[in-house]
């Protein structure tokens, strides 16, 4: 299968300036940071496919939304490529859902840029259903619907 790539994720990492101040107390955040920071999409692709890989694709979750806005196209692309080594294809879309949903709840404001990726990213697992295995998932279908109609 050929390599899909988002236009946007081969531009350079979130800066520091774009992380902003983390405080020394927030654990996670800074152990985000670490983990992420200065790592291009494509670098970030082997975080996504290791042994922890829902680990990382969580921390997404917390990052501040310059971070979150690159870094999510990485995940992106991870999906659309299919390359699914450390992680399971269910694993992987099912996340992906989730985390949108999430964001839909919580910071809309803060994924309204990505619309187009993301709906585009929820109708090529929702038209691969049996190869994310979800045919038979009704949350999964559910959390595709609710996203479609809030975002």
């Amino acid at each position: 299968m050929k390599n899909v790539k988002n236009k946007a994720t081969d531009t350079k990492p979130p800066s520091v300036k774009d992380w902003g101040d983390i405080p020394k107390d927030n654990i996670d955040l800074n152990y985000i940071y670490k983990i992420f920071f200065g790592k291009t999409n494509s670098e970030v692709q082997t975080l996504f496919n290791g042994i922890v890989a829902i680990e990382y694709v969580d921390a997404l979750r917390w990052m501040p939304t310059r971070p979150f806005s690159y870094y999510i196209k990485g995940f992106i692309d991870f999906i659309l490529n299919k390359h699914y080594t450390g992680i399971d294809a269910n694993d992987a879309a099912y996340s992906f859902l989730r985390l949108i949903k999430e964001k839909v709840d919580s910071n809309k404001s803060s994924i309204l840029s990505l619309k187009y990726e993301i709906i585009s990213t929820i109708d090529f697992i929702i038209s691969n259903q049996d190869y994310f295995r979800l045919a038979d998932d009704e949350e999964s279908y559910k959390i595709y619907q609710y996203i479609k109609r809030n975002l």
